[in-house]
């Protein structure tokens, strides 16, 4: 008798910096994440972040929800994170869409937003 071979899928990451994608990557993922701002089903937006988080490198949180970092205070941080870490910080007006303002924990660490930012 043979013995059985198991393969495992890669171990994803469960964050990215937004500035490691390359350029066609960065547009696809700014894509999908239009598309969950914009979807007006459940379905809709957990179908794009699906597609954001693969296109990202990243494996989906088990909630099924990512966030590009969108801290006031740096210009540059570009995480890619898991939308409800307990340790990430939602700000600031979602202007009316799905999706809301938030610092990855490190900015939140590093200089905590406020509504007023």
């Amino acid at each position: 008798m043979g013995h059985a071979v198991m393969t495992h899928a890669p171990n994803r990451a469960t964050t990215v910096n937004y500035a490691d994608l390359t350029a066609p990557t960065q547009d696809a993922f700014d894509h999908h994440m239009e598309q969950a701002d914009n979807a007006r089903t459940n379905h809709d937006y957990r179908q794009a972040m699906t597609c954001a988080a693969l296109t990202a490198g990243i494996t989906l949180p088990a909630d099924g929800e990512i966030a590009l970092c969108a801290c006031p205070n740096c210009w540059n941080c570009g995480h890619i994170f898991n939308a409800n870490d307990p340790d990430a910080h939602p700000f600031g007006q979602s202007d009316g869409y799905n999706l809301g303002r938030i610092q990855c924990p490190n900015c939140t660490d590093a200089h905590r937003a406020t509504d007023e930012q």
